[in-house]
């Protein structure tokens, strides 16, 4: 887990000195190194910032050079597969960090090796020899990667502040509009004009082609509560790949209930207001599995602080409101503890939101501003309408719950996701989500509603899977998760707008 920033100029518009204080903006990505590497004269500029989980020695730091010495690689995530690649390659590496299979596996099969790759990642490599450079994201964008494009220069970086930081980019009104009504801009943008976001499961390079080398496909397996197990264990058992201590974040509920169970953690965290948390079920469920929990809870000031604090350090509005919660609970964790696994993504794989899901599979669609007004998290707004004309073509030739399903993976989870990644790496810890995986998403992809969903439950396969675990107490909770609800006495928008205004305000954006 780290941050990068990565430059080809062909007017040497950005000095060193001006890149090395882009990169330590972002410093909190990877606190326990910096480094920087200029190649071609200054035409290209790599530099990372590391929090070291794998091999944590000195030789795995980036930028990092092939054995061969032709391609440099800077690189944000984990690749759970990385030692079968090792393997199946027949690759011969230094030093025992995932970066370095990623590189030489590059060097030895090119642009062929991202679909191979199970894992959350984001990373740039150049071909010093050729000047080509590629750019690519993970299926399910749960690592950020943010650029620049002109015909003079390109900019990748791991923060959309720091790429807006060196281009001078100006706030991009229609993205804060969008975020005042989904929460985050529409895919493909940021809160910076020119300044986009490289979408999930694709791959850019420096010859301006952009191509898809990952989507979502429905399984042919018949569909079984055994076999849906087995993946999601294996899912877990692959990300506890780590060279330091793992720990779990955990609820009252079922998703993190269900992850803390089939890991090998011992130690749980949870986090809430007070008088507003899940302390008691969390620590029933802890007892019942035999862990230990740590409770971190937070005066309502103090939340409202953090948001503040926040907000200025990623240089953009937060999310949601519980991520000042996860960098709370993320910051009070033993200096070790450096990986935590979460259950980011349950809902998503197996219809937990599941009111609009019921809606989707009853009735037809019935415009943007119906579904807005059973989604949304503000008034609709007629300043959105790139995002109006995302969700159509995001619906075309698709049933309502079809389309449903795709903006919760395309729109909901990667916005989740960007708010968990950067909620963790703020307090320099890398969250896993072992439910986001590839497998797993193929294997429940287009499944039957019933699979998932009845007139009373959602997330069916969990369920069972739980009551076999022995953990029945967790079936009959009704889950707030990470709650950052103050009031029950405002209305559905009220404490929404409120977060908004701290996050503009701390920012000084007019907006």
């Amino acid at each position: 887990m780290c941050g990068f920033i990565f430059i080809e100029q062909s007017e040497g518009q950005v000095g060193l000195p001006q890149f090395e204080r882009a990169l330590s903006r972002q410093a909190w990505r990877g606190p326990d190194h910096s480094g920087v590497m200029v190649e071609s004269g200054g035409r290209f500029l790599l530099g990372h910032n590391r929090l070291s989980i794998i091999d944590p020695e000195s030789r795995s730091h980036q930028p990092m050079r092939s054995a061969c010495g032709r391609y440099v690689i800077v690189f944000n995530g984990e690749i759970y597969n990385h030692k079968e690649l090792r393997q199946t390659l027949e690759l011969s590496c230094q030093t025992l960090s995932d970066t370095e299979t990623l590189l030489e596996a590059y060097a030895k099969i090119g642009d062929a090796v991202f679909p191979l790759l199970d894992g959350m990642f984001a990373v740039a490599i150049l071909d010093v020899k050729t000047g080509r450079w590629v750019a690519a994201r993970d299926p399910f964008g749960i690592k950020p990667l943010y650029f620049y494009r002109s015909s003079t220069m390109a900019v990748f970086a791991s923060e959309a502040a720091s790429v807006g930081q060196i281009v001078g980019a100006s706030i991009d009104h229609e993205s804060v509009e969008e975020w005042r009504l989904i929460r985050r801009p529409a895919p493909g943008h940021s809160f910076f004009q020119r300044v986009h976001e490289l979408l999930p499961g694709h791959c850019t390079d420096a010859n301006g082609r952009t191509w898809q080398f990952w989507q979502r496909s429905a399984s042919n397996e018949p569909y079984t509560d055994e076999a849906f197990a087995q993946y999601l264990r294996e899912s877990v058992r692959a990300h506890e790949l780590s060279d330091c201590q793992n720990v779990a974040l955990l609820s009252g509920g079922l998703d993190s209930a269900v992850i803390t169970a089939i890991s090998s953690v011992e130690k749980t965290y949870t986090v809430g207001l007070s008088g507003n948390n899940e302390f008691a079920a969390a620590k029933a469920t802890a007892v019942e599995l035999s862990k230990s929990v740590v409770q971190v809870e937070l005066a309502a000031e103090q939340l409202q602080r953090t948001w503040s604090r926040l907000a200025r350090l990623r240089g953009e509005p937060l999310s949601v409101p519980n991520e000042g919660l996860i960098f709370e609970v993320c910051n009070a964790m033993d200096s070790g503890e450096k990986v935590v696994l979460t259950g980011e993504g349950a809902d998503e794989l197996l219809f937990g939101y599941d009111k609009i899901f019921r809606w989707a599979a009853k009735y037809e669609w019935s415009g943007f501003d119906d579904f807005m007004a059973r989604y949304g998290y503000g008034e609709s707004s007629v300043l959105v309408a790139r995002l109006r004309d995302y969700v159509e073509r995001l619906r075309k030739n698709k049933s309502n719950l079809e389309f449903l399903e795709d903006w919760f993976y395309d729109v909901h989870l990667t916005g989740l996701l960007r708010r968990m990644d950067f909620a963790s790496m703020a307090a320099s810890r890398e969250a896993r989500v072992p439910f986001v995986n590839k497998r797993l998403v193929t294997y429940m992809y287009r499944r039957a509603v019933d699979t998932k969903l009845d007139d009373r439950d959602s997330k069916l396969p969990l369920r069972r899977m739980v009551a076999k675990l022995g953990l029945s107490s967790v079936l009959d909770r009704k889950k707030i998760g990470f709650s950052a609800t103050m009031s029950g006495q405002t209305g559905r928008f009220d404490e929404y707008r409120a977060f908004q205004q701290t996050n503009l305000a701390a920012l000084g954006w007019e907006c």
